[in-house]
Protein backbone atom coordinates (compact mmCIF):
# COMPACT_ATOMS: atom_id res chain seq x y z
CA UNK A 1 0.00 0.00 0.00
CA UNK A 2 2.86 2.87 -1.45
CA UNK A 3 1.92 5.65 -2.37
CA UNK A 4 4.12 8.13 -3.92
CA UNK A 5 1.88 11.19 -2.42
CA UNK A 6 2.25 9.79 1.36
CA UNK A 7 4.01 11.32 4.15
CA UNK A 8 7.02 8.99 4.82
CA UNK A 9 6.27 6.62 7.72
CA UNK A 10 8.66 8.54 9.80
CA UNK A 11 6.12 11.64 9.78
CA UNK A 12 3.13 9.81 9.88
CA UNK A 13 4.09 7.38 13.48
CA UNK A 14 5.39 11.17 14.76
CA UNK A 15 1.69 12.81 14.22
CA UNK A 16 -0.35 9.69 15.34
CA UNK A 17 2.21 10.26 18.29
CA UNK A 18 1.66 13.57 18.90
CA UNK A 19 -2.45 13.33 18.56
CA UNK A 20 -2.95 10.23 20.08
CA UNK A 21 -4.15 12.12 23.45
CA UNK A 22 -6.25 14.11 21.38
CA UNK A 23 -7.68 10.99 18.91
CA UNK A 24 -7.10 7.83 21.35
CA UNK A 25 -8.39 5.28 18.42
CA UNK A 26 -5.88 7.24 16.03
CA UNK A 27 -3.91 4.75 13.73
CA UNK A 28 -1.27 5.64 10.79
CA UNK A 29 -3.64 3.73 8.66
CA UNK A 30 -6.75 5.77 9.61
CA UNK A 31 -4.55 9.00 9.52
CA UNK A 32 -3.84 8.13 6.17
CA UNK A 33 -7.03 7.55 5.03
CA UNK A 34 -8.20 10.74 6.78
CA UNK A 35 -5.94 12.68 4.56
CA UNK A 36 -6.30 11.17 1.44
CA UNK A 37 -10.15 11.65 1.78
CA UNK A 38 -9.19 15.33 2.58
CA UNK A 39 -7.24 15.58 -0.45
CA UNK A 40 -3.38 16.12 0.84
CA UNK A 41 -1.20 14.27 1.95
CA UNK A 42 1.38 16.93 2.39
CA UNK A 43 3.11 17.08 5.91
CA UNK A 44 1.45 20.46 7.99
CA UNK A 45 3.52 23.53 7.16
CA UNK A 46 4.89 24.89 10.16
CA UNK A 47 5.35 28.93 9.58
CA UNK A 48 7.03 29.12 13.18
CA UNK A 49 10.46 28.93 13.89
CA UNK A 50 10.99 26.10 16.84
CA UNK A 51 12.54 25.89 20.03
CA UNK A 52 14.79 23.32 21.12
CA UNK A 53 11.94 21.21 23.26
CA UNK A 54 9.47 21.14 20.34
CA UNK A 55 11.91 20.07 17.99
CA UNK A 56 13.52 17.59 20.19
CA UNK A 57 9.87 16.32 21.05
CA UNK A 58 9.27 16.52 17.38
CA UNK A 59 11.97 13.96 16.49
CA UNK A 60 11.74 12.06 19.72
CA UNK A 61 15.60 12.67 20.74
CA UNK A 62 16.98 14.49 23.86
CA UNK A 63 17.86 18.26 23.78
CA UNK A 64 21.34 17.64 24.33
CA UNK A 65 21.01 15.63 21.07
CA UNK A 66 19.32 18.52 19.12
CA UNK A 67 22.04 20.77 20.66
CA UNK A 68 24.71 18.15 18.58
CA UNK A 69 22.97 18.49 15.50
CA UNK A 70 22.78 22.50 15.52
CA UNK A 71 26.78 22.08 16.02
CA UNK A 72 26.87 19.49 13.27
CA UNK A 73 25.02 21.27 10.82
CA UNK A 74 22.21 19.25 10.63
CA UNK A 75 19.45 21.57 12.15
CA UNK A 76 19.32 25.09 11.27
CA UNK A 77 19.16 27.29 14.17
CA UNK A 78 19.17 31.09 15.52
CA UNK A 79 20.82 32.54 18.19
CA UNK A 80 18.44 34.98 18.98
CA UNK A 81 20.26 35.49 22.57
CA UNK A 82 22.72 33.47 24.32
CA UNK A 83 19.86 31.23 25.72
CA UNK A 84 17.50 31.24 22.97
CA UNK A 85 17.80 29.70 20.42
CA UNK A 86 14.89 28.65 17.37
CA UNK A 87 15.13 26.04 15.20
CA UNK A 88 14.42 26.45 11.31
CA UNK A 89 11.59 24.48 10.51
CA UNK A 90 12.73 22.97 6.91
CA UNK A 91 15.58 21.43 8.30
CA UNK A 92 13.92 20.01 10.85
CA UNK A 93 11.39 18.43 8.31
CA UNK A 94 14.82 17.44 6.11
CA UNK A 95 16.46 15.44 8.94
CA UNK A 96 12.47 13.43 9.57
CA UNK A 97 12.84 12.79 5.89
CA UNK A 98 16.61 11.97 5.80
CA UNK A 99 17.38 10.52 9.09
CA UNK A 100 21.02 10.73 11.03
CA UNK A 101 23.57 8.62 9.48
CA UNK A 102 24.93 6.01 11.23
CA UNK A 103 27.84 6.85 12.62
CA UNK A 104 26.51 9.75 13.91
CA UNK A 105 24.31 7.77 16.06
CA UNK A 106 25.39 7.40 19.76
CA UNK A 107 25.37 3.90 21.23
CA UNK A 108 25.51 3.68 25.34
CA UNK A 109 28.25 1.55 25.86
CA UNK A 110 27.46 -0.70 29.26
CA UNK A 111 30.24 0.08 31.84
CA UNK A 112 30.29 -2.52 35.47
CA UNK A 113 29.58 -6.41 35.75
CA UNK A 114 28.91 -8.52 32.59
CA UNK A 115 29.65 -5.30 30.46
CA UNK A 116 30.92 -7.75 27.74
CA UNK A 117 27.29 -9.29 27.15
Amino acid sequence: MSNRNQPPAVIQSTAVNLLRDYYPGLTAESLAAALSQHGTTSAVTVQKKLTRSECARLLGVSINSVNRYIRGGRLKAVNISPRLVRIDPESVRNLLDNGVPEDEVIVPQCHGKGGDR
